[in-house]
């Protein structure tokens, strides 16, 4: 976090001023040969000088003809620089596009290459999405208004790097090398000295006090914090709590994002839920229009400036979110599985329409009834999708209106609200080099596991019900997570199993379900022949953990599970 300052009236330490940037870049001339197969105006993916790019075949030219194309290169080395997220080939990720230099989603087949194959109808397997905002100007100069969209994974884009005040403060080159860094510690570093040193307004050109009532926490920090423009929201701020005595050295600043978020996440708000999966884990309340009658989009806004400015200070969040809302901040790609940890019941519900011989026997039409505080109300998953009978022909049609309606059409005007009011602070650029994870771990914190507490309400199922903790594979997965895993690795295993890093405060002794019952974690005993690599039902809180021959086997298999989890790669 920012180091403050002991008066709300000084500045912070000089040292936190805003750097000079860095210089711009060389640009390096690259001559490929097409590679065979490849058609005119057919993308192809390939690595320049460390860099995977994505490059047009020009109209006219085709397979062992050669294209050249320039990309920026820093002053130093770029040569170990590779846009990436795992060395794992199969599945979605980042690259940049040559063209207009901007970050696009790719899928990686098993060979390592550009799945090419255009998926025309939905696919549970293969077909993703990502939300597109669309930025527009409002009535009101101090706020942006926006139009959310689903578009499939591979139409969407991000600029690679960063302007303020026309000028270019953080270059593409930089942020490539950013996701070289390796540890979630190293790129959280990088990301908060970027905002502090280049993005934060300096304190002699403004900075804001925050005067608030605790009595009335919320209603006088939404008056204030919606009063600000956008660069407002980089500036520095303290705050005082009107009629106590103290002075902000980071300690009110603490309490104040603390007490915010906790009020706006507090179901009884009617803002948001509990997940259906994870008691820890919070979705937006696709009723909260009746919950909360008081315009509630202006609050969803106003906890999207909360966590961005949080994001932007160092500050941590009273509140963990549902996987798939975490994707939606980074503009990550979301599958039909996605759908699971949103509601399980259906999930399987709809999975199993995929066994069905004759779907048309079932009845079912494109519409979904939505529980709306007791009332039923019947939603049409499109146009006159009341007189439209499922069938098998349009299957696949009818699981995509689902997974758009789930994962954001029921909750799109409060999720435009909170996406932009998050970026009013955060440029998007900047978070290109996290994964949905590790956004969440950055937000809300690494949390503070007692491995005996883990390990004292943790049941043990199949191959493990006879020995339990004596087992030999689960000693060495004990042993691995207690003496081997750092903070970060042990929450992305909580991440993995359970779907969120949050614990309850009372322990995982009260570790809820998808059906609010407690489930504890569980560790299921299974041969190597149904599956090579740890598998996640977070669901139920449980790993189905393979018996290894040995220790070494145990570590490989589930470092790599629980590191491809957020990619969404295949590692079977």
């Amino acid at each position: 976090a920012p180091t403050q300052s002991t008066s709300l009236d000084r500045p912070p330490e000089q040292q936190n001023s805003v750097s000079t940037p860095p210089r711009p870049p060389l640009m390096q001339m690259f001559e490929v040969v097409v590679p065979a197969g490849v058609r005119p105006n057919q993308q192809f993916s390939l690595l320049a000088n460390g860099q995977r790019v994505l490059v047009t075949c020009p109209p006219n030219v085709g397979p062992g003809r050669k294209i050249r194309f320039q990309l920026p290169i820093s002053h130093n080395d770029a040569s170990t620089v590779q846009l990436s997220y795992e060395k794992i080939k199969d599945g979605w990720t980042r690259t940049i596009r040559v063209t207009d230099m901007k970050f696009q989603w790719v899928r990686m087949d098993e060979n390592g290459e550009i799945d090419v194959v255009t998926q025309e109808r939905f696919d549970v397997k293969h077909s993703a999405y990502t939300r597109k905002l669309h930025f527009l100007e409002g009535n009101d100069p101090r706020m942006r208004t926006g139009k959310l969209s689903l578009v499939t994974a591979n139409e969407s884009s991000v600029d690679s790097s960063v302007e303020r005040n026309g000028r270019e403060v953080v270059g593409y080159w930089e942020i490539a090398a950013a996701h070289q860094r390796g540890s979630y510690e190293e790129k959280s570093a990088w990301f908060q000295e970027i905002c502090i040193k280049r993005l934060r307004v300096e304190w002699s050109e403004g900075h804001m006090r925050m005067n608030v009532r605790r009595a009335h926490l919320l209603h006088d920090s939404i008056d204030a914090v919606m009063s600000l423009g956008r660069e407002d929201m980089r500036k520095i701020w303290r705050f005082e709590f009107i009629g106590e005595t103290g002075v902000d050295a980071g300690g009110l600043a603490r309490e104040w994002f603390q007490l915010v978020t906790e009020a706006c996440f507090d179901p009884d708000m009617g803002l948001w839920l509990s997940s259906s999966t994870n008691q820890m884990a919070m979705r937006i309340n696709p009723a909260s229009e009746i919950s909360c009658p008081e315009d509630h989009l202006i609050y969803f806004r106003f906890l999207g400036r909360v966590m961005g400015k949080a994001l932007f200070d160092g500050q941590l969040v009273s509140g963990h979110m549902v996987r798939h809302m975490y994707k939606h901040i980074l503009g990550w790609p979301i599958t039909f599985d996605d759908l699971e940890l949103a509601d399980e019941e259906y999930y399987n519900s709809l999975s199993s329409l995929l066994k069905v011989d004759d779907v048309g026997a079932m009845c079912l039409d494109f519409t979904f009834t939505e529980d709306a505080l007791g009332t039923n109300k019947v939603v049409e998953l499109m146009e006159g999708g009341s007189n439209v009978d499922v069938t098998n022909e349009n299957l696949p049609e009818f699981l995509q209106s689902n997974l758009k309606y789930h994962l954001m059409d029921r909750v799109k005007p409060q999720l435009t609200e909170l996406l932009l009011g998050f970026y009013d602070v955060v440029p998007e650029p900047l978070l290109t080099i996290f994964d949905f994870q590790e956004l969440e771990l950055l937000m809300c914190g690494l949390p503070t596991i007692d491995i005996d507490d883990w390990m004292k309400y943790t049941i043990y199922q199949g191959e493990y019900e006879a020995k339990g903790a004596s087992s030999k594979t689960c000693k060495w997965f004990w042993d691995i997570v207690r003496n081997e895993f750092d903070q970060e690795t042990r929450a992305r295993l909580l991440q993995f199993v359970t779907g969120t890093s949050g614990v309850p405060s009372r322990g995982f002794s009260v570790l809820q379900g998808n059906d609010g019952n407690i489930r504890q974690f569980c560790i299921n005993g299974v041969s190597k022949d149904f599956t090579l690599y740890p598998k996640a039902h977070t669901c139920f809180n449980r790993i189905d953990l393979p018996v290894y021959s040995s220790k070494d086997e145990l570590r490989e298999k589930l470092t790599v599970a629980v590191a491809t989890s957020a990619t969404g790669f295949d590692i079977e």
